[in-house]
This record gives structure tokens, sequence and C-alpha cells, in this order.
């Protein structure tokens, strides 16, 4: 089930919990904002993750983009990129290389 079905149903998941304690927000308050898909809670379930929401109401977020293109092939700089952005604090990564 995901976060807006469980939402939508007034269950509480294990993640909106973690994500309101993250956010310092009330528990059914984000899941009642979840329901109206005014925030989400992104979830790589292939590893383990700090649950955060984004959407209305929540902190501002710091997201980090990476990737490769055409132009550019130099995934150690990317690498490089990423450490840097979780160093720094980003709440999120996201990779988008479109080629190389």
């Amino acid at each position: 089930m995901t976060q807006i079905e469980a939402a939508k149903k007034g269950v509480i998941t294990k993640e909106m919990l973690e994500a309101a304690k993250n956010e310092g927000v009330d528990a059914a308050d984000l899941m009642r904002l979840t329901a109206q898909g005014k925030v989400v809670i992104p979830n790589n379930t292939n590893r383990k993750a700090r649950l955060v929401g984004i959407g209305m109401g929540l902190r501002t977020k710091v997201n980090a983009s990476i990737g490769t293109s055409s132009d550019i092939i130099d995934v150690r700089a990317e690498v490089e990129k990423a450490m840097a952005a979780e160093k720094a604090g980003a709440d999120t990564l996201m990779e988008l290389s479109c080629g190389g």
C-alpha cells in the first residue's frame, strides 16, 4: 500500500511516523496532508534513508542534482558532488544522468 492510499484510509504508517518526527509535526496532521495530496514522503525501498516530507507546512528542503550528460561524462565528479551534498546536509539527491 502506498503512503497516499494508507492516508486516505486514515492509517498512519511507520514512514509517516518517522517523517513526522523528523519534520517536528504531528503524525495525524502529516497523514491528513498526505491524503489531500499536499505532502509526499519520498522513500527508496532498496536502502535505508532518513524519511522527510515534502510539501505544505513542512520545512524547506535542500535537493542536490547530479548526473552525466552526453557532453560531460565524469562519474567520479558526480560522486564527489553527491558526497559534498551529503556533507553539507542536503535532504534529497536526484541522479539525473541523460547520457554517457
